[in-house]
């Protein structure tokens, strides 16, 4: 009998059933996506996503919000984010727990947005340069894809990642995931002149490295 393997179900469903937080957080980071290939939405998620209405208006529950709605549309690219988002969650849960992977993510996601703003505004003061679209690099399932990513690297920052197809066999130390994740923000940053965005992918990868770095190993339950 020839033994056979699913990847995308390994995916999906090898880490178990995902609890409440996981199943709301990628509806609202799904949401987002299907909301900006839909015109009629778009108002309504444009009312959650990190801007300078944070601080040329008080909105102030933009700096969570932001992260919970998705962008991108219905794209390949935002399905892997969106794939990614699922795994990674699942992982810190599997690792750290519930609550305190809802700490995490959702700690993560107010100090980078936090940061984002201050970083903008300064810029902005400063004459430096304008930004259509500010805060577009770390927008949705984006922020949370650097946290979880972060955090994956720290907790095998002894490993490698040459056991994926998509690295073609080499062998690459998983702790570089997070200088790689720099070096695209910068990249986009530089292309978009969005120094919030990058600003704030920065503390988000930052974040989630230490939070994992500091953690302690669960005990399992008798």
């Amino acid at each position: 009998m020839a033994f056979s393997r699913n990847p995308w179900r390994e995916v999906i469903e090898g880490l178990g059933p995902p609890p409440l937080f996981v199943k709301l957080l990628l509806a609202g980071l799904s949401f987002g996506c299907l909301a900006d290939a839909f015109g009629s939405l778009r108002p309504v998620v444009a009312l959650l996503r990190l801007d300078p209405a944070v601080w040329e208006a008080g909105q102030l529950w933009r700096l969570v919000t932001y992260g919970l709605i998705g962008t991108g549309g219905i794209s390949a690219w935002s399905i892997v984010q969106l794939v990614l988002a699922y795994w990674l969650s699942m992982q810190l849960i599997t690792w750290i727990g519930l609550q305190r992977t809802q700490t995490t993510l959702l700690g993560g996601i107010a100090v980078s947005g936090l940061a984002a703003v201050f970083a903008q505004a300064a810029s902005e003061l400063l004459g430096g340069p304008s930004c259509a679209y500010p805060f577009w690099i770390m927008q949705g399932q984006s922020v949370v894809v650097a946290i979880g990513l972060a955090g994956f690297a720290a907790s095998n920052r002894y490993s490698t990642v040459s056991h994926t197809p998509y690295v073609y066999g080499l062998p690459i130390p998983t702790k570089w995931i997070v200088p790689i994740q720099l070096l695209l923000a910068f990249a986009a940053a530089v292309g978009t002149n969005d120094v919030g965005g990058f600003v704030g992918i920065a503390v988000a990868s930052a974040w989630g490295w230490q939070a994992m770095s500091r953690r302690k190993p669960r005990l399992a339950r008798s």
